[in-house]
């Protein structure tokens, strides 16, 4: 039986612009590996590189500010940050990007991969600089650099296994990935169908989210005109706002969600519609761990030693949570995970660096 829902909040969840406040360095960059030079200098700051393949784009432009603002509080005096932007996803760009920031001699490089492996060419130099490497985001195969990253993996198991806890006999469910070619993508996305596969769940239809809440909406309208009847929706770290949208503007019932943008309309999309029997699972990775990584980056400079892979557990917001969440005066493209447990990164120190 269909009836009428609350409707979801307005999508609108294009990508946000971050204010790239570069932190300002009294010093010039030390040479190329030159971190211990850094550290043994009472003037001189250690120079460290962020390249972000996906410039624009909230989840990472909070990932960036949240970086900005934890570097503003606690390594002022030491840290010079330097972040490049390019297009697309482009692993050729990133690659020369940080063949670049090789070249104006920073003492480490931190970037979000492009692709699991369109880097080595510049890894290769960076390690022949002596100047250490980090995928801060996701994963990337190459045994020189370190990983620090939320766990996809368990990232994209945590909402299947909850949505087939939620499905009954009937379990016809669609699946919508982020974006193909992107590693923590086509790294995650096998184990989420080998679960909903082993939890007896037919997958009706398929399609892409391009983690961007007005395209999962679309998305999943075209595939309701089709599927009226699903009874369940994962759809890979976005899509908590605008899944339930293509089922209110079509009038069907809702159906469990895995969503996990973890934009502030996700929580309170859930909250807005509960009464109307939404339930839902956003699952998503904090943003702030590109901060985690420059902390370790910073720890390794200064001669600590550091666990080469570090994975962590992603945020959940839930049907019972959801409401902890919801920040009803700030926008619905308010990027949550702002923070990252331990640093306390707190709201105004972050929007220092973030426009929303």
């Amino acid at each position: 039986m269909q009836h009428s829902h609350t409707v979801a909040r307005g999508i609108g969840i294009a990508a946000v612009t971050a204010l790239t406040i570069g932190l300002a360095a009294c010093s010039s960059a030390p040479a190329a590996g030159g971190g211990e030079a850094a550290a043994g200098s009472d003037t001189e700051k250690f120079v460290i590189g962020f390249q972000q393949p996906l410039g624009g784009q909230a989840w990472r432009e909070t990932g960036l500010a949240a970086m900005q603002a934890l570097a503003a509080r606690d390594y002022a005096d030491t840290v010079e940050l330097k972040i490049v932007r390019t297009n697309d996803n482009d692993a050729a760009q990133q690659n020369a990007a940080i063949q670049n920031l090789i070249a104006e001699g920073v003492d480490a490089i931190l970037f979000d991969p492009a692709s699991a492996t369109g880097a080595d060419a510049a890894i290769t130099q960076a390690k022949a600089a002596g100047i250490p490497v980090f995928a801060n985001g996701g994963p990337y195969d190459n045994e020189y650099v370190y990983t620090v990253s939320t766990d996809w993996a368990s990232a994209g198991k945590t909402g299947a296994e909850w949505l087939v806890s939620q499905l009954g006999d009937s379990k016809n469910v669609v699946v919508l990935e982020g974006v193909a070619g992107v590693p923590l993508n086509d790294t995650s996305m096998p184990a989420v169908k080998e679960v909903l596969e082993a939890g007896g769940v037919t997958i009706v239809a398929e399609g892409a989210n391009g983690w961007n809440e007005a395209d999962a909406q679309q998305t999943m309208a075209q595939i309701l005109q089709s599927h009226p009847d699903v009874d369940g929706v994962y759809s890979f770290l976005t899509g908590g706002q605008g899944v339930p949208a293509a089922f209110a503007d079509a009038n069907i019932d809702f159906v469990p969600v895995v969503g996990g943008s973890g934009y502030n309309a996700e929580a309170c999309t859930l909250v807005d519609n509960a009464d109307a029997g939404l339930t839902g699972n956003m699952v998503f990775g904090h943003p702030a761990i590109y901060a985690k990584g420059l902390e370790q980056a910073v720890q390794l400079l200064q001669g600590e030693s550091i666990e080469q892979e570090q994975f962590f557990p992603p945020a959940e917001i839930t049907t019972e949570n959801a409401a902890e969440f919801c920040q009803p005066d700030m926008p619905d493209n308010f990027q949550l995970g702002y923070d990252f447990p331990g640093l306390n990164i707190t709201l105004d120190e972050y929007l220092e660096f973030a426009k929303q």
